[in-house]
């Protein structure tokens, strides 16, 4: 550690004795494929470049030199370059709260974050509805991107380990060390906030570049719209002075997920009606256009959501798409999702993308979004000033 200096940010700071060969080959690899679906133009390029030139345009080093940022991310355990404390644990909790399984993934933070996502025990569930389907309890890419938002914005002052616990078939909670601002975590689902963290900005600069996470809150954004496509309930966070916790509920419970099944809810109201779920306050404008639009009941003036009232009618693919661009900018994958959770027949990931992109070529062509940032396959559309009225 002598040598990784006083850099204001430690994860910008230079690891003097370190090179390319202290990186793990798979976790360079492992980085190649993020990078080339970020960048689908260069993506027949990539594998062709030089370690260090592909490296210093994926943002890990700096004046080509080997950084911390690119040790956490890529770094061979086998270096002592980071301290012990900076790995990922997972840990399985029987329903008394008992250890009953545990693994601690060392090394690169890019494959360890797949392997404790796959440690995560998955299985199908049956949803209700007009449509009903099986999907998983959990979605991989979203336990994923939890952790990978941990290891992005994690005090490492703190130690470093994060922690996947998971709880035998109810939940999955990510949690470490550190703050999460002064912005609730629903206002980056909504798209109404920006992020502005001070810490570890070389690693998340690097991260967002590479492809590894999303950036501008737009992970947060996924979990969200994830579970909201798969009729679960919200995610849950656990915020205090040293600690943030993201909680996935892997089972529907509650009448958050009859409500979904029953009829259609923009983002802003399954959040809403989560926060009265659960008894959490709910901004009086808001609850009114709830109660306005007969989702929430004040019978005895207390809050109540409203289940198993049948949809006066099932909005059309369009106008599905056109309602979850009112609550911010998607991408084309999450256009997917959300025609993935509407069809009554199988399609494939390949059929699904192709059906996003028609639909917001047509809408794009008609004037009723626009291109707000990136690149055929990494582009995000918000809707244009017309059609927000």
């Amino acid at each position: 550690m002598s040598s990784i200096g006083t850099y204001e940010d430690w994860t910008g700071n230079v690891v003097g004795e370190a090179d390319v060969r202290s990186l793990d080959p798979g976790a360079v690899r492992a980085l190649r494929a993020k990078y080339a679906l970020r960048f689908p133009e260069q993506a027949d390029e990539v594998n062709d470049w030089d370690a260090a030139v592909f490296l210093s345009k994926a943002g890990v080093l700096k004046r080509g030199k080997i950084t911390v940022a690119a040790m956490i991310l890529l770094g061979k355990s086998s270096e002592r370059v980071l301290p012990d404390s900076v790995c990922i644990r997972w840990r399985s909790l029987d329903v008394d709260g008992a250890v009953t399984d545990s693994r601690t993934f060392k090394g690169p933070m890019l494959l360890s974050a797949v392997q404790a996502s796959s440690a995560v025990r998955n299985w199908s569930v049956e949803t209700g509805g007009k449509v009903q389907r099986t999907v998983s309890a959990y979605r991989t890419a979203t336990l994923e991107e939890a952790i990978l938002n941990a290891v992005a914005h994690q005090d490492y002052a703190l130690g470093g380990t994060i922690d996947v616990i998971e709880r035998d078939k109810e939940s999955v909670t990510v949690r470490s060390g550190g703050s999460f601002g002064s912005q609730p975590p629903e206002s980056f689902a909504l798209g109404r906030a920006s992020p502005h963290p001070s810490r570890n900005r070389f690693l998340r600069e690097a991260m967002s570049k590479s492809g590894i996470t999303m950036g501008h809150g737009s992970g947060i954004r996924g979990m969200y719209l994830s579970q909201a496509y798969r009729h679960f309930p919200m995610p849950s966070y656990y915020i205090d002075d040293s600690c943030v916790s993201v909680t996935i509920p892997g089972v529907r419970f509650g009448l958050l997920p009859r409500m979904m099944d029953s009829r259609e809810l923009s983002l802003e109201d399954a959040i809403d009606l989560d926060r009265v779920c659960s008894g959490r306050f709910v901004p009086e404008r808001r609850m009114r256009g709830l109660i306005e639009r007969g989702l929430v009941d004040t019978a005895g003036g207390v809050p109540c959501p409203i289940a198993g009232v049948p949809e006066p009618r099932r909005i059309t693919d369009r106008e599905a798409v056109l309602e979850l661009l009112r609550s911010g900018p998607v991408t084309r994958s999450e256009v997917a999702e959300l025609l993935r959770s509407r069809t009554a027949r199988p399609m494939t990931t390949e059929q699904l993308s192709v059906k996003a992109t028609n639909l917001l070529q047509s809408l794009r062509r008609e004037g009723r979004l626009v291109k707000s940032a990136g690149s055929t396959k990494s582009a995000s559309y918000e809707l244009s000033d017309g059609s927000r009225d």
